[in-house]
């Protein structure tokens, strides 16, 4: 069973762009493998605060 657990920038994530990522990238391993896969395949969206994610040594605000 595929897993893709997502972290981005909380600031990017509405009821609109969780959905359409979610389709997307089941959709993507879809594309991959098979149909059969897409009822096994588990998305999880973290969202996370820029002061929270470091990025080389540095928080990301």
């Amino acid at each position: 069973m595929p897993f893709i657990d997502v972290k981005i920038y909380d600031r990017r994530l509405d009821e609109q762009s969780e959905r359409e990522l979610i389709e997307r990238i089941t959709q993507a391993v879809v594309d991959v493998f098979d149909e059969s896969i897409r009822a096994q395949t588990w998305v999880t969206l973290t969202g996370v605060a820029p002061r929270q994610w470091g990025i080389g040594g540095v928080p990301g605000s």
